[in-house]
């Protein structure tokens, strides 16, 4: 379909997604994986969140050096950028959403009203912007979604990214509405003295 800036992010041509939990071996991820083309990884030790958006390369790296577990504890995965169905492209492009984008290098994972997801890959958003007619955006506000399949825990507002902080000895899961990789935020973790969040990126 041609996409225009009031295109909704859940009717985009996406990618299927396969959700799987952190604890398992890259060998069985990419056994599960199919003929989808990204896994979304949930880490069991902060409450099932999704912490990264894995393409089948990152799969196969991961085999070949022989990972244990695609969340191993000591190694906080990338984040994952989620963002609700009913967004349009203009909303996307035209917001504080758009530069949550550069913390995820294959896009960003979509999120339906029942909990369903899908991957909106970042080529789509960089076609639009090189050949899309942008439109001004209406302000909506915040989405508040609840997913009911334990995609997320509770109620959660979107769209944001849940970034595990690499800092030694951290690890928290922090809730970014808003990045700018030139003023990383103070990490939210609620016992540790204040330090600059720290990005895993690969």
């Amino acid at each position: 379909m041609t996409a225009n800036a009031h295109t909704p992010l859940g009717s985009l041509t996406a990618e299927p997604v396969l959700r799987v939990n952190g604890s398992v071996s890259p060998e069985e991820a990419l056994t599960l994986l199919g003929d989808r083309g990204f896994a979304l990884v949930a880490d069991a030790a902060h409450d099932g969140m999704p912490v990264a958006l894995l393409s089948r390369s990152d799969l196969t790296a991961l085999r070949n050096r022989r990972a244990a577990a695609l969340c191993p504890p000591d190694a906080p995965a990338r984040p994952a950028v989620l963002l609700p169905s009913g967004m349009t492209l203009g909303e996307l492009v035209g917001g504080a959403a758009m530069t949550l984008l550069a913390l995820s290098p294959h896009g960003a994972v979509v999120v339906d009203p029942s909990g369903a997801v899908t991957v909106l890959p970042g080529n789509i958003v960089d076609d639009f912007l090189d050949h899309g007619a942008l439109l001004p955006a209406e302000p909506r506000g915040a989405f508040d979604m609840s997913a009911t399949d334990s995609l997320l825990a509770g109620d959660i507002s979107l769209p944001l990214a849940l970034v595990a902080c690499a800092a030694p000895g951290c690890g928290h899961i922090n809730h970014l509405g808003f990045f700018d990789p030139q003023r990383p935020p103070v990490c939210a973790h609620p016992s540790l003295p204040p330090h600059t969040l720290t990005i895993a990126r690969g």
